[in-house]
């Protein structure tokens, strides 16, 4: 099976698991950020980045589904014909 990693090749659930890292990604860096400076007061390092970082994690995810939903629903809103469609949605209809 060969690999193709050009644009062309992304679908849309690749475009939304993108969304998804990137979000998670946004919301850990500066969960983490927040557990060291608790930490620094608090004490217990580990528990805190965990604490911190993970809620970043989840919150990132959460802001990255609804902003990927939102930009979906915006590109079938401006399809005029009312045919765009995802594979997210199932096999496309046979014209």
């Amino acid at each position: 099976m060969s690999t193709d990693f050009s644009s062309a090749a992304k679908t849309p659930q690749d475009q939304e698991f993108t969304y998804y890292a990137v979000g998670m990604l946004a919301g850990a860096v500066p969960g983490i950020v927040v557990g060291f400076v608790v930490a620094a007061f608090a004490g217990h390092v580990a528990m805190w980045l965990s604490v911190f970082g993970g809620l970043g994690i989840i919150v990132g995810l959460v802001l990255a589904a609804v902003l990927f939903r939102r930009r979906r629903a915006a590109a079938r809103a401006a399809d005029p014909s009312g045919t765009a469609h995802d594979a997210a949605d199932g096999p496309a209809p046979r014209a």
